[in-house]
């Protein structure tokens, strides 16, 4: 049933949903494209557990098909496989003699990895295919395997690595999850004697429910009546420039709400407060023209104030893992020794941890890279990925995209582009593409943690990792199929963007230009780093001390500043009822956020299917 459900949803996502162009949908480390089929499986559970009760799922049967949902969820569209695709099938399509790629990167370009070069199979797939053509998909099957090869690789890193911390961080700093217990919630009383989750019977639950629903339901009626209005406040998000300053996002996303209503207060207010002081820091270098590096090779403001940024969220990394150095301690012992209960388990997650990265920085080298390069860009992707997971675990802000997760501002403007060469430059930057492992959204290790949070791999040693294995592969390839099947079907031009246009037009630039090292730029990622520091190193000394320095590593990424208005309605509500409620007040206001969260997803996929079936071109129903 997952594996159908996951075909299903990648299927109206990219064949449907993107063909229409009714929305972006993989817009967070927890898309829509995950919660929304576990939200129609809820329904489609307590109708079963009324008219069929034998045929009816238990709670921990939902929460499996909620992990492979969320899984492959960040797979398609801009998530990753459209980008994969654009990438790799863009160089021999795209080169022209004005941006130069065929006499700067030919002859570097690792072409063992991108689909077969030859006008049947890369030029149709930006012009559509001749009808009755069959899609070449032998021009297809090295990438493909080489690509998904990798990728397992990276996924079993990930999943070792969670292994290792997800005790340190469940049972001694006490993270809370809240990604996984919003859906522990909303499947609780499954397997009772009841014939609805326990949720369901709540009052606030439904008045969440129908302050979105009721939006979307009359939003689908002026679908019928052009002379309607539709109601935009939970669809659009409103800019107001402030001169110098950047500009004021407002933007009320029910589902975000839903999920940080269970995120600390702290957290909440650090990342509103350190987003505020953000656009005060960049009006002002605006204003005063502020810059530094080389001249030719300036950082202006938003570059200065991500390099801040980067340096905090590495001192996060370096933080979390110092933190749980007595657990690591006691696990190297176990693994030393051989005596516990646990040392079949940490020995096999340390065997693979090593093994894949062996196997990712193998690969790395086989694309071009030196070994040095491909060792620190692999490092480096590894810590933006661990602490990533590690702040949406703790936050449950599923919109957490830190600034040059992969490592190309350090690679680049601190080390240096002009120390690689072409060959190593070009491969690094296929490396740290979209193209591998995704951008911005993480690709399985968010759900891998959750998922351990879920289900214990000491009782189920084999199901666990399997599980996560085979839907991942399972969700590459049914998500590659369709992505380079509707591209060939309708052109590839229409759909497939230009992601790969901007990798190479980098390559060339920095070929042409290369950057070199400078400490202005060094003093900078140290100032980021250092801040951190001190918000780290208080939090460790004073309970009461209430700013994070996750607030400063998000300071500028696009969920902070598109979404910090309702993470501050968020904030304010869970003020109010923990000053004059207290936990008894929290606990019981959580139903409305997930109703909330629930009424929105049932809209989206409302006004999905009414298009369907009457609206070909389909409308804007998500995005950010």
């Amino acid at each position: 049933m997952g594996l159908i459900t996951c075909a299903g949803i990648l299927y109206f996502i990219i064949q449907v949903g993107q063909g229409m162009k009714s929305g972006s949908f993989v817009k967070s480390q927890y898309p829509i494209v995950a919660f929304m089929p576990f939200v129609l499986w809820l329904f489609l559970n307590t109708a079963l557990k009324r008219l069929f009760p034998f045929a009816a799922l238990r709670q921990g049967e939902l929460l499996a098909i909620f992990s492979m949902l969320w899984i492959v969820g960040t797979m398609p569209q801009l998530g990753w496989i459209t980008y994969w695709t654009s990438i790799v099938a863009g160089p021999a399509y795209h080169a022209t003699p004005e941006n130069r790629w065929a006499d700067l990167l030919f002859d570097y370009i690792p072409w063992h990895v991108l689909p077969d070069t030859s006008q049947r199979v890369t030029e149709l797939l930006w012009l559509g295919l001749p009808e009755g053509m069959e899609i070449p998909w032998d021009g297809w099957v090295q990438p493909i395997v080489q690509w998904l090869a990798v990728s397992v690789a990276m996924v079993v890193f990930g999943f070792c690595t969670m292994a290792l911390f997800q005790r340190q961080w469940q049972d001694n700093e006490k993270l809370t999850f809240p990604l996984a217990q919003m859906p522990m919630d909303l499947t609780q009383g499954f397997d009772g004697v009841g014939r609805m989750p326990d949720i369901f019977r709540s009052r606030l639950f439904w008045i969440g429910f129908l302050a979105v629903f009721l939006v979307y339901a009359y939003n689908i009626a002026t679908y019928f009546t052009p002379g309607l209005t539709a109601a935009t406040i939970y669809l659009e998000r409103y800019d107001w420039q402030l001169g110098e300053f950047h500009s004021v996002t407002i933007r009320v996303l029910p589902l975000v709400m839903a999920f940080t209503y269970l995120c600390p207060i702290d957290i909440l207010a650090s990342l509103i407060l350190f987003y505020l002081i953000h656009m005060l820091k960049y009006g002002y270098m605006r204003r005063f023209g502020v810059a530094i590096g080389e001249e030719g090779q300036e950082l202006k403001a938003w570059e200065i104030l991500s390099l801040e940024a980067n340096g905090a969220l590495f001192l996060v990394a370096f933080w979390s893992i110092w933190m749980a150095r007595s657990h690591l301690r006691h696990v190297w012992n176990l693994v030393l020794s051989g005596v516990g209960d646990d040392v079949v388990r940490y020995r096999l997650a340390m065997t693979g941890m090593v093994l894949s990265a062996l196997f990712v920085i193998g690969w790395g080298v086989n694309i071009g890279m030196d070994i040095v390069t491909a060792v620190i860009a692999f490092t480096l992707i590894a810590l933006a990925y661990f602490v990533t997971v590690k702040l949406i675990a703790s936050a449950g802000f599923g919109p957490t995209f830190p600034r040059y997760e992969k490592g190309t501002l350090i690679v680049e403007d601190l080390i240096g582009s002009g120390r690689l060469s072409p060959q190593s430059l070009v491969a690094f930057k296929i490396f740290s593409s979209p193209a591998f492992f995704g951008g911005g959204r993480v690709q399985a290790w968010t759900a891998a943690t959750h998922y351990l949070r879920l289900f214990s791999l000491g009782r189920q040693p084999v199901w666990v990792p399997m599980l996560i294995l085979a839907t991942f592969v399972f969700g590459f390839l049914v998500a590659a199929e369709n992505t380079i099947s509707l591209a060939y079907r309708e052109s590839g031009s229409l759909y497939l963007y230009s992601a790969g246009h901007q990798i190479y037009d980098e390559m060339v630039k920095l070929l042409e230009d290369p950057k070199s090292l400078s400490l202005a730029k060094w003093g900078v990622w140290l100032w980021g780093f250092l801040e951190a520091g001190v918000l780290a190193f208080m939090r460790s000394r004073f309970h009461w001390f209430p700013f994070h320095p996750i607030g400063i590593a998000l300071q500028n990424s696009l969920g902070s500043r598109i979404y910090w208005f309702s993470l501050l309605i968020v904030l304010v509500v869970k003020a109010i009822l923990l000053r004059y409620g207290g936990v008894q007040a929290f606990v019981a206001g959580k139903p409305f956020f997930y109703g909330l969260g629930v009424g929105y997803v049932t809209g989206v996929a409302a006004s999905l299917c009414v298009d369907l079936l009457w609206f070909p071109v389909g409308h804007s129903v998500h995005g950010w």
